[in-house]
């Protein structure tokens, strides 16, 4: 069993109040979440990133193997990811997962709750250009996580249809909504 976080009284034994986390990758699911920082978590919440697009050109070795989510940056473009309230603690088990600073970099971006109003400041990880390779499709685990993740925290069905297109080659650009699906 893991320890549990509390967020909203910032304490679990001895940890701190916690930071804003934006998780697009297999990390929005809050079971692997979970597992990598080693902590049972508060629930995430639904939230948008503007001016940066989903991309599955970060590879794990440097012979180009499997390929896992990055952001690319593109005016227009729209990423629905998970944001979670992190503690400081779980900040070093983050950054061995995604190999801080040797794969991914840290960075702190606005992005939008959906159903809120105010932004909130979060830590995004951003893929090192010595690890991007040209886009590919990624191994249908990897792709099937991802999907969990988006609809286990009610992302737009129309953007978790688009992660599926994109992954598979079947979409290219960058996500827009249509017409039809306005989240403010």
């Amino acid at each position: 069993m893991l320890p549990q976080y509390n967020s909203s009284s910032g304490t679990a034994g001895s940890l701190q109040p916690g930071l804003l986390y934006f998780a697009y990758g297999c990390n929005m699911d809050a079971a692997v979440l979970a597992e990598v920082v080693g902590l049972e978590l508060a629930p995430g919440w639904p939230a948008r990133l503007e001016g940066w697009r989903l991309a599955f050109n970060l590879t794990d070795t440097e012979t180009g193997g499997r390929v896992v989510a990055s952001l690319a940056a593109e005016a227009g473009c729209r990423t629905y990811g998970v944001v979670y309230r992190l503690p400081r603690a779980a900040l070093a088990a983050l950054d061995a997962f995604e190999e801080v600073p040797e794969r991914y970099r840290r960075e702190t971006f606005w992005v939008q709750p959906l159903g809120r109003r105010a932004r909130q400041a979060a830590l995004v990880y951003l893929g090192q250009p010595r690890w991007t390779v040209a886009e590919r499709e990624p191994e249908r685990e990897y792709l099937d996580t991802v999907l969990r993740g988006a609809r286990e925290h009610g992302l737009p069905d129309e953007y978790v249809a688009w992660i599926r297109a994109r992954a598979t080659g079947e979409a290219r650009g960058c996500y827009r909504e249509s017409a039809s699906l306005r989240v403010e």
